[in-house]
This record gives structure tokens, C-alpha cells and sequence, in this order.
């Protein structure tokens, strides 16, 4: 939309070169390429909103400095024709436009966040004059209408009113005046010939111009003596003083445009002063003014050619002739009166550039210690050149240097990509090369032999004098530059990774801007007023150190850069940087910095950002493609809403990147998002329930109330989430429920009885049914637990005859051929034995299944506990000798009524278990009687046991598994003889196992079978 002349063509003076044209001047030109809808702009206003509004022949047209709204007959309707004669305000400051047939335009709000929009009021609501203010006094007005009804023939008559009180009315020829205490205008003076230019003049009085610097002035009808001619570059102005010119009032004054320059007028002494404002613009057919200060900005109107926008461009660029410095410019070098060194040229603010006979290229550093000395680099070599001679000579070569700065003794650091040394009496000493591998971009001094050193791998602290890197930070970064603000506070910007605060050893990296262009920061200039300049490849940026304190501390998420790029007058975007000096200050605060197209010059004391200040405005609201009437308590929307279209405005005239709208919806997403350039949000598809629409600048140091919009938006529920549709469903179902339940109540009584009697009979059958089956269910239990102990059990004896056969029947097949017939006999006597032992156990667990399956009883008959030992022994003989132990069998007379099988199973399990833990050491079996107990005892000198593993040992709650089943089938044995079992053991000592069972009498084991049933 905006169109950038930066060379103004015909509408600079011819005499300016091309490059002071660039530099005056910033001009934006709007016609019907870029908005307008047609370029016949005749007058131009603000309103009390901010919004600049245009008056042109196809309508009122509101601009907002990004996007044109036009006003035509489409949009107000009862409009008979769209050419706009001219704005005024009144005293208000409620803006009005006159059209073409008398017809009124005011422009109005229909709520606090409506945009303004324009408004046809009926004939004589006020009266709108040429310049001046709105009349819109009672009186006023119909003294006004009876003249303009009974003109007759005479030509239509201009007016210009100071006040509702003090109204002149003007044509070629005539003055009129009128006033309250006139029934009707008056003639006060007569211009016949004389070609007057009329002008309201600061809202004060009635200028009457004339050819030759003639002035008349008039107030409440009367000439005021004191103001006869003006002042200054106007009045030697051959063009005015012939009278080709033409005047602009305006609320700051009145300008005059005479040739191709625009003078202001003014006050000053009680003398009416001028002063040229644009000098060399030529306007084609140049129909109205404004300026606005905020803006420092000229709004100009043509009748032919739209609008142009001009402004003072506050940047400019030293011209060179060389055609190598009209490419980037890198390092700088300031000398001692203020003149500075860059590429092969010596430039000044008051002094056209010097050659000099140097040849830097784009070289990364200079360095200008005083005395018109300067140091450079050409071709590899380190050279000194005398500015005022220019005389040079080679210093040293093949260091590619990067840095040079102050050093005792009148010497110098230097630093190339490699290392750091000093130069002493011109001569290079002392080079050390640099701890780390890497190369070296950038370097500070900050205390004698101490430097922050910039790197293809981060910052380094380096101590010249001891050759040592203190410390390192961003490693896997290369750092582009740094500022050590303080001992503790230090900048660093990385090569397009952003830049960082490392403050109190904390690393910060900051917001990297619009666009991301603060990727890459050239240079932290610091400008005494608290704030930084930033030059990146993106544009240049201002921003407040305290903000970006704030936001390293975490007290606000965000900061506010301020941009300037080329629409501001900077000769490009992209800055340069990696150089030393990056930026040099002039005298008088201009700030120098280096850019692809050249030195870029400014005051950044002078240079005050157009910061956003203007409210957001919602210039439409439609839902489903239709417009919605703003209301402040908020919109409501039906389920089926789908669409929402907001789109907003906020009046900003300056660099679009600056004015960064965000929008939110509440209750929805905590998040903002950006608003699109044509200023639309879209909202589609919102569950039901209340949300709320905000719209800000995204600013940092705008509070939380300015500059935000709010629209509350509540989305009704479909008719079947309401809650009347609830309580209708409610009432509907308990009525219904009620019929039906007293026609079913008596049919349910009657079947009440029959149903009582026929639960009573089946209830009675169904505890007895429960009752078997649950008896069932418990025996059903009972026995699988015992088959699973049984086969656990038998499954563990097995082990031992098995371990018993494999022992034999592996000596047999080692030694068969060197034994005897007796050694042989042996073996085989022991293998026979140990199989018939494998085919008991096997005998005994077939017998255990069959038994379980008629019901499982214990058979318990009288035998000797000796014939018991000695099978035991028997069967381990051959696996005591796999641990080196000896089994001892103390001979007993003592019998025994009790189920053999069961007491060989525990017997042989813990003489098992005791064989297993004891090495090289003796297993005693004993028996013995007291107390009317059998007390059977099991004694082995191995590792014994501690009491968490005894406790374990007589643990029941454990459910069967690879650790502890051993002792879970012993304890359930024991339970089936009506057993039990002690131990006694210390660590290191061995351990005891003691059985403990009732020594019945033989009587006791009556029974058919001679057998005694186990008790359940």
C-alpha cells in the first residue's frame, strides 16, 4: 500500500543532487494503485479518535495508515452524490463533511470500541464552511440558510467561520461578516481585482493575503492593525510577491506554498514570521495541508495525484565517489578532531570525503591511537600510515588481525585469528597462541592484559600474561560481539542464535524481535538515556534497558522493540557487523554505524520513536457473513454460529512492523496470537459457555487497560442442553412414570402374593442347593491343596535317590574298567538299591493319586525308628560323599506308631537340606523319649542359621515356590501325623532340627486294617 520515493524526482529542487534528495526527504504517495478510489484528494482531517479522513470525489475515505475505507453512496444510503467538497471540525472537535449539494456528513461512534464511521444528518443539523470550525448554533444557522435560500443568481459564497459567533463569508469579489447581533451578512470590504487568498489563521482571525506581501486582518468584523505583511523567507519570495501562491490554513499555524517550496507562518512577537518547512517539493495541483507533530509527518493532497505523506528523513549517508564504498562499509576508525577513517577514505560532517592511499578492502578492524596515526591491515600485513603525510610502512605480516588495543608503555595488544601479542615500538612481540583451538572473530580489552574474547565456540575470559582461558560460556555458539556493561553484567551477541544477558552468572537469552531479527545483533550502543540501539541484518531497533532487565528477572514476558527500517529512511535494512569498532560516535552525539550501502548518520537524542498510542477499534462484526450492530455488553451466538469475523483497527501512521496486533480468546486459550494485516480475526465453531475477545498492541510498555479491546461472547447451548429443556423432560417423565405406575401397581399387588409364595418355596430350595454346593466348593479345595503338597512333596524326595543314581551310575562309567568284582558288586548292589528306592517313591506317589481320588486317609501302624534310620542312611550314603560329610546313626530300641511313608518324607527332606548346607562336616540322626513324646532329631555342624532365616523356615503365610517349599511340606506333613518341629541353631555352629511326635500306644492303633485314620 505505501509507496517509498526515496529519490523525489520532479519534487525535489532540480539544483540538489541525487544523493541529498535521498537524504531530505521521506515520500509516500497513495493513489488509486495502493487504496484511494480515486486520486482527487480535496481536503484532509484527524479526527478525535486518530483516524486520518480524506475528502475526494467518490466518496469520504478513513485511513488508518495501513488500510483505506471508503464511504460512497453504497455505504450511507439516502447519500444523492459521493463528491466531497471539503472537512471542518467544530469546537468540539466532532469532524464534518460537506458534499456537493448541500449535503452533511458528521462522523461519529456508536460505542466506545466502534470504529468512527461517517453519518448523514438532515439539511441544517450545522454548517460546514471552507475552513474554520462547524457552525452549529440555532441562531447562526437560520440566518445562514435564509441567505444561501434567497442568493438569487449571485455565485456561491465560501465561508470561513473563527467561531459559532464570528462567520465570514467570502467569493471572488466580496467580504462578508456576519455575527449573532446580525439579522444577515454584511459587506465589510471589497476586493474587486485584488485576487485575495483567504486563511483562518491558528483559529485566531481572518487573514486576507494579497499580491506584493500585503496582509489584512480581521477580527469580530474589524481590521486588525498590528498584522500589514510577513516576515521572513516569504517576503523575498518573487512567486508571493506576485501573487502566485496559495494558502492552507491549519490548527498549527498557516502555510503558504509559493514555486516549489512550503512555508509556515506564525506568531512570534506580534509579527507574522515565516520559515521554509519543505524546500523543493513540487505537489501537482496541491489542494490542502496537514501536519501532524506527533507524527513529524506532512499530509499533502492533490487534486490529481492522491496523497503524499513527507517527512524529514532524520538518517543520512556521507557521499563518497569511490565506487567501492557504495558497497557495505565494515570497521571504522575515529580520529582525534572527529574525522573518521573507513575502507580508503577520510570522511567528515562538515568536509566533502577524502581518498587516502590505503587499500583495507572489507576489512574486520581499524585503529587510530591519536597523533593522525592509523593502523590497518592490507594483504596480509600489518601497516601504519601518517594521515597527514600519507606516508605508510609495514609494521608486520601474516597475523590476519582482528583487534588491536591500548597497552602499558605506550605499546599495543593485538589479536588475529590465531593468538594474542603486543606491538612494542612498532615491532611484534610476545605472540602467544591462544589455549584453544578455534578462531578468534572479536575481542575487549576490560583490564590490562585481560580480554573477552569472541569465538567460532563461544565467549572466553583470557588472561594474556598467564595464557589461560578463566571461563567459557555459549561453546557450541559463535559469538559475533559483546559489551561489558559492568563487572557483573555483560551482553553477548551470537552469529544467528540470538543474543544473551550473562548477569550475576546467570545466563539470559533475550526475545529475538519482529521477524526474528534480533538473531544477529551487531553492536549494544548504549545511548545514555537508557536505552540500547540495536543494528541488525533486519532493520535497526530501540529498546529500553529496564525492559530487558525486567525480562531477564521474569517480572514480564515480553519486551517492545521499536524498529526502524527503510520506510523510516534508512538506506537498507542490513547493517553490518564483526568488525572493530562495529560504531564510532561523532561530535555533537551522531552516532555512526556501518551498512551494506553505506555509513548511516543520526542523532539517536533527536530521534523520538511514534510510538502506537491510539485505542483498538472494531471497524466490523459479522456472523455468518452478516454485519452484527456492536453492542458493549457483548454478542451472543446461537450453536450454529460457525463464523465469527471481527476486524479491528488501531489509527497508526507510522512503521507498520511497530504496530503489533495480538488477539486472544478467553476461556478458550490462554494464548495470543497475531492479528492478520487486513486486521480480521476468525473465530469459527466455539462450544457453548461464555468467552471473552481481546485485542492489544503487543507492547511491553503498554498498561493492561490502554490499548486493548474487549468483547464479551456468550455461545447459547442447543435447545436440548438448556436447562428449561431439562426440567421439561423431568415434568414430562414423572407424569408419565406416575400413570404408569399407579396402572401397574394394582396388577403387581395382585401378583404380589403369587409371586410371595413362589420365592418363599424356591428360596428354601436354593439355601439348601447353596448350602451342598458350597460344602462341595470347600472340599473341592481342600483336596487340589493337598494334591499340589503331595506332588511337591513326592517330587522333592525324588531328588535324592535320583542325585543317588546319578552318582553310582557315574562312577560305574569313569571306573568300570579298574574295579574289582567286589568293588563292581558294591556299585551295583548300591544302584539296585537306589533304583528300588526311585520305584518306592514312584509306587508311593501312584498310590497318593488313587487315594486322593476315594478319599484320602493316613495310614499309622507301629514300626522301628532304627529300621527307618538305617534305610535313610542307606539311601545317602553315596550323595554324603559329594560334600565330604559323614552321617552318624544313633542306634535306638524306640518304636514308632505313625504313618512310615509320611515321617520318612520329613525325615529325608531335612537330612537333605542339612547335607546341602554342611561341608566336610557331620550329620547326626537321634532319637529319644520324653515326656511321653518322640523326639527325633536331625543335628549337622554346617553354616547354621540366623533368626530372620528360622523365622522364615516356621512361616506359614507364604504361598509354594522355588524358595521355601521344603519347609511348607514339611510343616503340612507334621500337620497330617499331628506333628511339629523345633529348631535350634547359631550362625557358624550348625543347626538342630528337632521332630516332636505323640509316642501312642499299640493299643491306640486298633483298626480292621490295623491302620488309624488321620483326623480331619
Amino acid at each position: 500500500m505505501r509507496i517509498l520515493l526515496v529519490a523525489l524526482i520532479s519534487l525535489i529542487l532540480h539544483s540538489f543532487p541525487v544523493a541529498a534528495q535521498q537524504e531530505q526527504f521521506i515520500v509516500s504517495q497513495y493513489n488509486t494503485d495502493n487504496g484511494l478510489p480515486q486520486n482527487s484528494v480535496k481536503d484532509i482531517a484527524f479526527d478525535e479518535w486518530g483516524y486520518c479522513w480524506l475528502a475526494t470525489e467518490m466518496g469520504m475515505v478513513r485511513y488508518d495508515g495501513q488500510r483505506f475505507v471508503t464511504y460512497g453512496t453504497n455505504e450511507l444510503p439516502g447519500l444523492k452524490s459521493a463528491r466531497l467538497a471539503g472537512l471542518t471540525a467544530d469546537a468540539r472537535g466532532t469532524l464534518y463533511a460537506r458534499l456537493y449539494g448541500e449535503q452533511i456528513i458528521k462522523v461519529a461512534a456508536v460505542g466506545p470500541h466502534a470504529a468512527p464511521a461517517p453519518v448523514l444528518l438532515p439539511q441544517w443539523t450545522v454548517h460546514v464552511g471552507l475552513q474554520g470550525v462547524a457552525v452549529d448554533d440555532k441562531g447562526m444557522l437560520n440566518k445562514l440558510a435564509y441567505f444561501y435560500e434567497h442568493l438569487g443568481q449571485n455565485p456561491f459564497l465560501f465561508t470561513s467561520s473563527i467561531s459559532n459567533h464570528e462567520v465570514y463569508l467570502q467569493n471572488e469579489n466580496s467580504l462578508l461578516y456576519l455575527s449573532p447581533g446580525l439579522k444577515a451578512p454584511v459587506q465589510i470590504r471589497d476586493y474587486t481585482g485584488a485576487r485575495p487568498q483567504y486563511a483562518i489563521f491558528g483559529g485566531q482571525f481572518l487573514a486576507c493575503i494579497l499580491p506584493g506581501n500585503r496582509v489584512e486582518a480581521w477580527k469580530n468584523g474589524r481590521v486588525v492593525p498590528a498584522y500589514t505583511s510577513i516576515e521572513g523567507p516569504l517576503a523575498s519570495s518573487p512567486l508571493f510577491l506576485s501573487g502566485d501562491f496559495r494558502t492552507f490554513p491549519s490548527p498549527d499555524g498557516l502555510y503558504v506554498y509559493a514555486g516549489d517550496d512550503l512555508y509556515k507562518v506564525a506568531l512570534r512577537n506580534g509579527r507574522l514570521s515565516s520559515e521554509i518547512e519543505l524546500d523543493g517539493v513540487q505537489i501537482p495541483f496541491l489542494s490542502c495541508i496537514r501536519y501532524v507533530p506527533e507524527q513529524q509527518a506532512y499530509y499533502l493532497g492533490s487534486t490529481t495525484d492522491g496523497l503524499f505523506v513527507v517527512q524529514k528523513n532524520q538518517f543520512s549517508s556521507p557521499t563518497f565517489s569511490s565506487p567501492v564504498l557504495e558497497q557495505s562499509l565494515y570497521a571504522q576508525a575515529k580520529l582525534d578532531d572527529g574525522r573518521v577513517v573507513v575502507k580508503n577514505m577520510l570522511v567528515s560532517m562538515d568536509q566533502p570525503p577524502r581518498p587516502l592511499p590505503i587499500n583495507t578492502g572489507i576489512g574486520p578492524w581499524l585503529f587510530a591511537p591519536g597523533n593522525e596515526q592509523l593502523y590497518y591491515e592490507e594483504n596480509f600485513k600489518l601497516k601504519k600510515l601518517d594521515i597527514a603525510s600519507g606516508q605508510s610502512r609495514v609494521v608486520a605480516s601474516g597475523y590476519g588481525m582482528v583487534h588491536m588495543s591500548e597497552a602499558d608503555k605506550g605499546g599495543y595488544f593485538f589479536a588475529s585469528s590465531r593468538g594474542f601479542g603486543k606491538l612494542v615500538n612498532d615491532k611484534p612481540v610476545g605472540f602467544k597462541n591462544f589455549p584453544q583451538l578455534t578462531n578468534i572473530l572479536f575481542a575487549r580489552q576490560i583490564r590490562p592484559s585481560y580480554f573477552l574474547v569472541c569465538t567460532e565456540k563461544g565467549l572466553k575470559w583470557y588472561d594474556y600474561e598467564r595464557n589461560r582461558i578463566d571461563k567459557s560460556v555459549l561453546e557450541s555458539m559463535s559469538v559475533r560481539t559483546v559489551y561489558a556493561e559492568a563487572a557483573n553484567k555483560i551482553w553477548i551477541s551470537t552469529y544467528g542464535k540470538g543474543f544473551y544477558l550473562l548477569h550475576n552468572k546467570k545466563l539470559y537469552h533475550m526475545p529475538t524481535g519482529p521477524r526474528r531479527a534480533l538473531t544477529t545483533v551487531h553492536s549494544f550502543i548504549e545511548d545514555g538515556h537508557g536505552f540500547f540501539w540495536l543494528p541488525s541484518n533486519n532493520g535497526l531497533f530501540k529498546v529500553k534497558k529496564s525492559e530487558l532487565m525486567a525480562y531477564a528477572e521474569r517480572k514480564q514476558d515480553k519486551v517492545s522493540y521499536f524498529r526502524f527500517d527503510r520506510t523510516d529512511g534508512l538506506p537498507t535494512n542490513e547493517f553490518n557487523g564483526g568488525c572493530d569498532p562495529s560504531f564510532v560516535w561523532l561530535k555533537d552525539s551522531l552516532l555512526s554505524l556501518p551498512s551494506m550501502k553505506g555509513l548511516v548518520w543520526f542523532y539517536p537524542h533527536k530521534l523520538k520513536p511514534y510510538y502506537p498510542s491510539r485505542n483498538v477499534f472494531v471497524d466490523s462484526l459479522t456472523v455468518k457473513g452478516r454485519p452484527v450492530a456492536l453492542n458493549a455488553k457483548g454478542i451472543d451466538l446461537s450453536p450454529d454460529f460457525k463464523l465469527l469475523a471481527v476486524q479491528v483497527s488501531s489509527p497508526y501512521f507510522g512503521n507498520p512492523e511497530n504496530l503489533d496486533l495480538e488477539y486472544q480468546v478467553a476461556g478458550l486459550d490462554p494464548g495470543w496470537h497475531k492479528v492478520e494485516k487486513n486486521g480480521y480475526v476468525t473465530i469459527t465453531s466455539l462450544p457453548p459457555g461464555d468467552y471473552k475477545l481481546l485485542v492489544r498492541r503487543n507492547g511491553a510498555h503498554i498498561p493492561d487497560s490502554a490499548g486493548q479491546f474487549v468483547l464479551p461472547i456468550e455461545v447459547q447451548p442447543w435447545f436440548y442442553n438448556t436447562w428449561w429443556f431439562y426440567a421439561l423432560c423431568i415434568c414430562v417423565s414423572v407424569g408419565v412414570g406416575y400413570l404408569l405406575f399407579k396402572r401397574r401397581l394394582t396388577k403387581l399387588q395382585k401378583e404380589a402374593q403369587e409371586l410371595e409364595n413362589t420365592i418363599s418355596a424356591r428360596t428354601r430350595e436354593l439355601k439348601s442347593a447353596v448350602d451342598d454346593l458350597a460344602k462341595s466348593e470347600m472340599a473341592l479345595l481342600e483336596s487340589n491343596r493337598f494334591k499340589d503338597h503331595v506332588i511337591t512333596m513326592v517330587l522333592h524326595d525324588m531328588r535324592s535317590p535320583l542325585r543317588f543314581i546319578s552318582l553310582i551310575s557315574g562312577n560305574l562309567l569313569k571306573n568300570h574298567t579298574q574295579l574289582t568284582h567286589s568293588d563292581l558288586d558294591a556299585y551295583l548292589g548300591d544302584l539296585h538299591m537306589g533304583t528300588q528306592n526311585l520305584l518306592g517313591f514312584t509306587e508311593q506317589f501312584f498310590m497318593w493319586i488313587s487315594t486322593q481320588q476315594q478319599g484320602f486317609k493316613i495310614s499309622k501302624n507301629l514300626f522301628p525308628l532304627n529300621a527307618l534310620f538305617e534305610e535313610i542312611a542307606s539311601l545317602y550314603k553315596e550323595l554324603f560323599k559329594v560334600n565330604h560329610n559323614r552321617l552318624t546313626i544313633v542306634h535306638t530300641d524306640l518304636e514308632c506308631v505313625s504313618d512310615y511313608q509320611i515321617l520318612s518324607v520329613v525325615i529325608r527332606n531335612l537330612i537333605d537340606n542339612a547335607n546341602k548346607n554342611t561341608i566336610e562336616g557331620e550329620i547326626t540322626l537321634s532319637c529319644r523319649e520324653e515326656n511321653g513324646r518322640l523326639l527325633i532329631s536331625i543335628a549337622d555342624t554346617g553354616q547354621g542359621l540366623t533368626d530372620e532365616q528360622i523365622a522364615l523356615f516356621m512361616s506359614r503365610d507364604r504361598q509354594a515356590g522355588n524358595r521355601g517349599t521344603g519347609s511348607l511340606l514339611i510343616h503340612t506333613m507334621l500337620d497330617y501325623i499331628q506333628g511339629s518341629i523345633a529348631i535350634a541353631s547359631e550362625p557358624g555352629q550348625g543347626s538342630t532340627f528337632t521332630i516332636l511326635l505323640q509316642n501312642l500306644p499299640q493299643s491306640d492303633t486298633s483298626g480292621q486294617d490295623g491302620s488309624v485314620p488321620a483326623s480331619s
